[in-house]
């Protein structure tokens, strides 16, 4: 894997409003984001963003094993 030493520009294709999202990652680990053609960045850091993603998979987790629980409760009382 490659360390990051230098700051990494990419517009990727997602988009929000309309606009396509610039993403910035420097180092020591700090991640901005932009709408292309917008001047504002919004900055946070990786451990943010990797607490976040936590965060979502636990709650999908969840909510699949609620939808199979509910699946199986209706398919018993049949």
């Amino acid at each position: 894997m490659t360390t990051l030493n230098r700051k990494l520009q990419r517009e990727t294709g997602a988009t929000y409003r309309g606009r396509k999202i610039i993403i910035q990652i420097e180092p020591p680990g700090i991640i901005r984001v932009k709408e292309k053609g917008r001047r504002q960045w919004y900055e946070t850091t990786v451990e943010a963003v990797f607490s976040l993603a936590a965060k979502q998979h636990a709650e999908w987790i969840l909510r699949q094993r609620k939808e199979k629980k509910k699946f199986s409760a209706l398919s018993l009382h049949r």
